[in-house]
């Protein structure tokens, strides 16, 4: 009997060794710490996801599977504005939607203050929700947006086992675009595919960025990168895609919708937004502004970025390998959009998960200031909590760090030349072009 019991003893922790040891291999912890970074890089985003986990749980997961018909009822969440400008185009109504008064008429006060900000060929892209009810259109929105979200990860595909989608589905970026439903996960999906494959996949290339102009902040650099790359037939199907959903647009909306669009950049939603504080808004110009500057000036060094923004996409593309000059650029992007919320950090994410899959190990440095980079918006929050006025200094600061951790990702990629990543798109076409295939 005691020998029996020995036995089961025995067959019961090794099969708990056995359960462990597949554990750690999911995990990789070894791995991570050697090859995420950094152990303080990876540290802090592992104490990142489990914070921002509570804090989903907290909230009730912001809202997220609220389903109300009643767009009165609807708190907190920017899709509702896409919603209700696709609406306003079904009942021929389109140029309402850039009335602050009239096109949020119908919204909960958290939701009153929402702008519709997209050009006018968007509307070919919402008009079609309003044909379903709120709670339907959400749904199909969720969708899509995962859908995206993890194509994303797919594309850079870091390996390191879940853990990059672990880190990716708990960061900043991720519980902001999820819990407002946000466009960021599907214009950074759109963006990442096509600076990644503009060279072997010219065609589906050109129409991810004709999609993107529906947030045409984040196309200004675009041009650069294409054109460094001398990727010309992807510039002609972005040109011709872009062409076609404005041409759309006016022969559905009219020619005046474009002319109520372009005034409302002037002195309407677009310059206000431009003009007010938000703690969430982190570019360049709104950094000024925190500070008391004059709208003058906050144009000036936001045109400025752009130039530096600029010249640093292109050198970093005719210096660097495909890979690590899109994530170079994506910083780059980031800093020069004139507009840039917390929203949109999955830029910022996405760019630092390609620098872990060029250079794996990184200095303490750059370790520190990525990490506070990847949690700024957590930190933001957390801060305006205890104080209004250091929550906004913090906000006025990030522009600065993410600059600070461009230039320590460049000075990386000049030490470490040699890409430590296995799949390079360019790579493959290469190979492809010459008759193999990519191992």
């Amino acid at each position: 009997m005691v020998s029996d019991g020995h036995e089961a003893f025995a067959a019961g922790f090794a099969r708990v060794l056995k359960l462990r040891a597949r554990v750690l291999d999911l995990l990789k912890a070894d791995d991570l710490n050697a090859r995420f970074g950094g152990p303080f890089f990876a540290f802090m985003l592992i104490a990142a996801s489990v914070f921002l986990a509570s804090s989903w749980v907290q909230t009730d997961f912001g809202g997220l599977f609220d389903f109300h018909a009643d767009l009165s009822l609807v708190q907190r969440e920017d899709f509702v504005a896409f919603y209700r400008a696709g609406e306003l185009a079904l009942s021929g109504q389109a140029a309402d939607a850039y009335d602050p008064a009239i096109f949020s008429e119908r919204f909960s006060e958290k939701n009153e203050n929402l702008l519709f900000l997209n050009p006018p060929h968007a509307l070919l892209l919402f008009e079609p929700l309003a044909y379903f009810s709120y709670p339907v259109a959400k749904l199909i929105g969720m969708a899509v947006f995962s859908a995206c979200f993890f194509g994303m990860i797919h594309l850079v595909r870091p390996g390191l086992a879940a853990w990059p989608y672990v880190f990716m589905l708990l960061s900043p970026g991720a519980y902001y675009a999820f819990q407002l439903l946000q466009l960021s996960p599907l214009i950074t999906f759109l963006l990442l595919f096509a600076m990644l494959h503009s060279r072997d996949r010219p065609v589906l290339s050109g129409l991810a960025l004709a999609l993107v102009t529906i947030k045409p902040q984040y196309g200004l650099l675009l041009p650069v990168f294409l054109a460094a790359n001398r990727d010309w037939r992807t510039i002609f199907y972005a040109a011709l895609g872009t062409a076609t959903l404005t041409s759309l647009s006016v022969g559905v909306y009219g020619l005046g919708l474009w002319e109520t669009f372009l005034a409302s950049m002037r002195d309407g939603a677009h310059s206000f937004q431009f003009s007010a504080n938000h703690g969430m808004m982190s570019t360049i110009g709104s950094s000024f502004g925190k500070w008391g500057a004059s709208a003058e000036i906050r144009m000036a060094t936001q045109v400025l970025s752009i130039v530096l923004a600029a010249f640093t996409v292109w050198f970093s593309v005719r210096l660097l390998p495909r890979q690590r000059a899109v994530a170079v650029s994506l910083f780059a992007i980031a800093l020069a959009a004139p507009s840039f919320m917390f929203y949109d950090w999955l830029f910022y994410s996405v760019a630092l998960i390609l620098v872990v899959k060029e250079v794996p190990r990184w200095p303490l440095m750059l370790q520190a200031s990525a990490a506070l980079l990847w949690i700024s918006p957590t930190v933001h929050d957390v801060l305006l909590t205890r104080d209004w006025l250091i929550s906004m200094i913090f906000s006025s600061l990030v522009p600065l760090v993410a600059f600070i951790v461009l230039c320590q990702v460049l000075a990386l990629f000049m030490k470490n030349k040699q890409p430590q990543s296995g799949f390079d798109p360019e790579d493959d076409f290469r190979l492809r072009a010459s008759g193999q295939s990519a191992a």
